[in-house]
């Protein structure tokens, strides 16, 4: 069961090691001191990247979120941009701002305001109990106990119910206050948060006009949430208005690629009204070097279908 070990922290572990670095060396390019050459080893940062920490009163997790902002965002003219709220948002959300802004150069995608959610840990790696317990739709305490004793520290699941709130009562209202949005909202998540944003899209459909799903642990709990797909087409909904760009990496873990086909295929064969569906398997990327192309061809895909049929 690749629970066990979740791909994320275990299976991976070097290559997970490689993109941070990877990263922090594009963060690096992308920030600046204030005097060149002075105090070389100042922390640096995404310009135009801001935080925002708060503790929910919904499941009292302390927060924090990782707010970019386009380029020329302004807040004395009337431009309105769309949003996407990235999970993970350590290391994602500057994978995603650099991917955003270098591939927007050439209007490949348009200025988007991205928001990575993330908490108030030191690293990625902390926040492994917390992940898990926000993006899994069920608990399973037989998962949570192999969890807890490969990673040494309490790993509980079935939190979604309440993540997908503060989402909806709390994140989305603060960056909608205080920011110049427009209604255009998209979830970005990878693996678990994956798992996560089908679990939205099964729950509050609405919520979101746009779903990037990259790599998602379908296989949690027997696959609940193909169940809970089951669950959402018997309540008569026959419309799903979403856009949906869902992908793998073909040397993924099994059964990543065949649980993303079957989901992909049941989507396909309710003929849901309004949904527009686009599936991608990567070659030869793993379970983390897939990444940075789920973010690049599902950004395109989500904001600019027309470029990939050039």
């Amino acid at each position: 069961m690749i629970y066990t070990k979740d791909p994320v922290f275990a299976y991976h572990s070097l290559k997970y090691l490689f993109i941070r670095m990877t990263i922090s060396f594009f963060c690096f390019i992308y920030c600046h001191t204030k005097v060149a050459g002075q105090n070389m080893q100042a922390e640096v940062c995404i310009a135009g990247t801001m935080a925002h920490s708060f503790i929910s009163k919904i499941n009292a997790q302390a927060y924090q979120l990782s707010i970019s902002l386009p380029f020329n965002y302004s807040a004395a003219d009337t431009i309105h941009y769309p949003v996407m709220y990235i999970l993970d948002s350590d290391p994602n959300l500057p994978l995603a701002a650099l991917i955003q802004r270098n591939t927007s150069y050439d209007h490949e995608v348009p200025d988007v305001i991205l928001v990575g959610v993330g908490y108030q840990v030191s690293d990625f790696l902390a926040s492994r109990p917390f992940r898990m317990l926000d993006y899994t739709p069920t608990r399973v305490p037989k998962i949570d106990s192999e969890m807890t004793a490969n990673h040494h520290m309490k790993m509980v699941s079935g939190g979604a119910y309440n993540f997908l709130r503060v989402l909806e009562e709390e994140v989305i209202p603060y960056i909608e206050k205080s920011y110049k949005t427009n209604n255009d909202r998209s979830l970005a998540g990878h693996s678990f948060g994956g798992l996560f944003a089908v679990y939205t899209l099964f729950h509050k459909p609405a919520l979101f006009k746009k779903y990037l799903i990259s790599s998602p642990s379908l296989e949690w709990d027997d696959r609940e949430m193909l169940k809970e797909e089951t669950q959402f087409y018997d309540a008569e909904h026959t419309a799903l208005k979403a856009k949906v760009f869902i992908s793998v990496g073909s040397i993924e873990p099994e059964p990543m690629v065949p649980d993303m086909n079957k989901l992909v295929k049941v989507l396909r064969n309710r003929n849901y009204k309004e949904l527009e569906l686009t599936d991608y398997i990567f070659e030869d990327e793993t379970h983390l070097s897939v990444i940075p192309f789920a973010l690049s061809k599902g950004m395109r895909n989500l904001y600019n279908p027309a470029i990939n049929k050039k």
